[in-house]
């Protein structure tokens, strides 16, 4: 077999690689209006003229369970506007890819990577330790 041959065939491997190992799907498509997945996650949309306690968790995703109720307690605005974003997952990305930049920042300062398995959820991607 000569070297392009075997070039070709890593550069395959590799993409096959990176098809699988993807990140999740962006927070546009992640989206769901659906309340019936467990990790079903919410976050803040503050309304116009919204209090500062809504704007200090704009963006900030809660367990639907656990996210503070609208008006927030501390909310001062006459008549609160505030909604919520629904998503399907409260965490943001796939935080077990091997490939995150985040995920080797340990490893440049001389920790060990711990984690040997994958995530309990189905969403959670492949980990290199079940290759």
């Amino acid at each position: 077999m000569s070297i392009e041959w075997f070039a070709a065939l890593l550069a395959v491997l590799a993409l096959a690689a990176w098809y699988v190992m993807r990140g999740r799907p962006s927070d546009e498509e992640d989206e769901d209006d659906s309340a019936s997945h467990p990790y079903h996650g919410v976050a803040i949309n503050p309304g116009e003229g919204a209090c500062r306690t809504a704007q200090t968790l704009k963006g900030l995703r809660f367990l639907s369970d656990e996210a503070p109720l609208l008006p927030l307690a501390s909310c001062d605005a006459s008549r609160c506007r505030c909604t919520f974003t629904h998503f399907k997952d409260r965490r943001r990305g796939d935080r077990r890819n091997p490939y995150r930049p985040e995920t080797l920042q340990h490893i440049s300062k001389g920790l060990e990577d711990r984690r040997t398995r994958r995530g309990r959820r189905t969403t959670d991607g492949m980990h290199l330790a079940d290759i």
